[in-house]
């Protein structure tokens, strides 16, 4: 049985004039919970994601998030493309919003420094993002995010423009700061291997206007191991079920 939600979606539409986006939306996700959101382009997963950071609001409905400690960022989120500043050092980009937030430079740095480590960012640390490859600038992102120590983490596609073996990396070093944190997440992907690798839960959405067109348990245990994972029999046919379930909203999209 699932807790209290963290997140309550009720019946959230949103148009853009005469385009429909998302059609009537319900979601509910407990306080810890690692979803993951998969659909074909256009199906309005970011417009969703966008309205939980509450840059978009809903042209019905409603959302209900509940608050923890106010002392703390209620979100932050993720982009596919790095939003690092290329005026500061990794170290720099990685307590900003600590900074912001008027912590003590002593408490920062002690704070940010096992999440350099856990990044593998330790030793680049006072390098700027110019000498950073783009897989070490999206750890830069990562790292910011969890020292910034928000109630929500939401992810748009954070890992999307990397090749295979820095995906990979990227999605363990995630899985290990979310299993320290347990943090609430909401990660949007197109890469229904992503999903399963990531998530607790997997949600399917339909072409646009975008509706939840199923919910699916990821049932495999964690710790998660990225590569031994994808030979599991039980992964492959969940992953051929879930495709079966997006091939008919991939084809009207296009």
């Amino acid at each position: 049985m699932r807790s209290e939600p963290k997140i309550a979606i009720q019946g959230v539409s949103r148009s853009f004039g005469a385009v429909a986006a998302l059609a009537r939306v319900d979601i509910a996700i407990a306080p810890g919970e690692f979803v993951c959101i998969v659909g074909p382009s256009g199906c309005g997963k970011t417009t969703l994601l966008r309205i939980l950071a509450g840059l978009e609001t809903p042209s019905t409905g409603q959302v209900a998030i509940t608050r923890e400690d106010s002392a703390r960022p209620l979100n932050t989120m993720i982009f596919q493309e790095s939003s690092i500043f290329p005026w500061m050092t990794v170290r720099q980009n990685v307590g900003y919003g600590l900074r912001l937030r008027g912590i003590r430079a002593a408490e920062i740095a002690e704070r940010i420094a096992p999440l350099l480590e856990l990044t593998g960012l330790a030793r680049f640390a006072d390098a700027f993002p110019y000498q950073l490859s783009g897989g070490m600038k999206q750890r830069v992102s990562v790292a910011r995010a969890f020292a910034n120590d928000p109630e929500l983490l939401l992810m748009d596609e954070p890992f999307a423009a990397l090749d295979e073996q820095n995906k990979a990396l990227l999605q363990e070093e995630l899985l290990r700061l979310w299993s320290a944190t347990r943090k609430t997440v909401v990660f949007i992907t197109h890469s229904i291997d992503e999903a399963l690798v990531l998530g607790d839960r997997v949600l399917v959405m339909s072409a646009r206007p975008g509706r939840i067109k199923a919910d699916i348990d990821v049932p495999f245990p964690r710790p998660r191991s990225v590569v031994e994972l994808k030979q599991d029999p039980d992964y492959v046919r969940l992953n051929h079920d879930i495709w079966l379930l997006l091939r008919d909203e991939v084809r009207p999209a296009a």
